[in-house]
């Protein structure tokens, strides 16, 4: 699954590869948790894409809310939560 998801978001990212983007990612859900084996930590949903990004040069912001105004941002990238029972 975790190859997947970044298979996904490298193929999602693409076009940012090349040059450096200024990305904004709202976390709606920062409280959805999971443990992450490879860091042996807890994590949000946020944090690999903040790695992932960080690894590629790119500037980010992370907030819970969204701005009113999204234009000085080329992506937007918005997490909503894992499904929870």
């Amino acid at each position: 699954m975790k190859r997947f998801c970044a298979v996904f978001f490298a193929i999602l990212l693409f076009p940012f590869l090349a040059q450096a983007a200024n990305v904004f990612i709202w976390n709606y859900d920062p409280h959805d948790k999971f443990y992450e084996s490879e860091i042996s930590d807890s994590v949000d949903c946020a944090y690999w894409l903040e790695q992932t990004l960080n690894t590629n040069d790119h500037t980010f912001n992370t907030d819970t809310l969204l701005p009113t105004d999204l234009s000085p941002y080329d992506v937007v990238l918005v997490t909503v939560g894992w499904f929870r029972c």
